[in-house]
């Protein structure tokens, strides 16, 4: 008996290498048969069929809405849904509401009163405020300095420009503010139209702040455009007349 070392792999006796290997192909054979990939044609083939399955069931149209929706049904809107669009508010409630936003940055001077100080006159109870629109929208647009009488007492502040980056909306809106209230009221409305006429008069002046005197020998009018009525419901948003339901 040899003492050399054996190169066969240490299996049993009875162990047959090739008959074993043989086996698990077989088995591997068994359990991937039939999970090829379908074919392209067999999937187009079977959606033709529910195709067809789906129009003798449903009158021949199988994605007719009718069919799938109980007659009479109504979508409720998701909570807290604005329904599509702002609900409209009264001209004089929507203007004002903007122009508040844009006099609360500079209620510093003229507090948010409308009171005033010693230096900066009030506008509660002004005929600067409440009288031709035009010269309070110049004061806005251009800025104020030199003196300027307001119920017989003397101011002599002298205000910066807010015109700014300021279009027809907002000073439409701010001229509505500061003209209804502080127990003010004005007898119509200003207009984002009216504004515009404020704007491009300001653009043919040029830059620099004007004077009392100045606005009473060339601004002392009203603001030019179509008038609209205080009461009339318009969109918070833009400004514009509602449409009529």
């Amino acid at each position: 008996m040899s003492n050399s070392v054996s190169n066969k792999p240490d299996l049993d006796d009875s162990t047959n290498v090739n008959m074993d290997a043989a086996a698990a192909k077989r088995e591997n054979h068994m359990f991937t048969e039939g999970a090829e990939p379908l074919s392209l044609w067999v999937i187009l083939g079977s959606a033709l069929v529910v195709l067809i399955a789906g129009g003798v069931l449903f009158g021949g149209n199988v994605f007719d809405y009718k069919n799938f929706v109980k007659k009479g049904y109504i979508r409720k809107a998701a909570p807290n849904a604005s329904g599509g669009g702002a609900k409209p508010k009264l001209a004089i409630v929507a203007y004002k509401a903007i122009g508040k936003k844009v006099y609360d940055s500079c209620s510093t001077c003229h507090q948010p009163g409308g009171e005033g100080n010693t230096a900066f006159p009030p506008l509660a109870d002004s005929e600067w405020v409440t009288g031709p629109s035009l010269r309070p929208a110049m004061i806005i647009l251009q800025g104020l300095h030199k003196p300027i009488m307001v119920n017989g007492k003397r101011y002599e502040g002298v205000m910066p420009t807010m015109g700014d980056g300021m279009d027809a909306k907002k000073l439409a809106g701010v001229l509505n503010y500061i003209r209804n209230s502080f127990g003010n009221k004005a007898d119509k409305l200003i207009t984002v139209e009216m504004a515009e006429d404020a704007l491009l008069v300001s653009k043919e002046r040029g830059s620099g702040p004007v004077t009392a005197e100045e606005l009473n020998e060339k601004y002392n009018r009203e603001l030019k455009g179509a008038e609209l009525a205080m009461d009339t419901p318009v969109d918070p948003k833009t400004l514009e007349p509602a449409a009529a339901e």
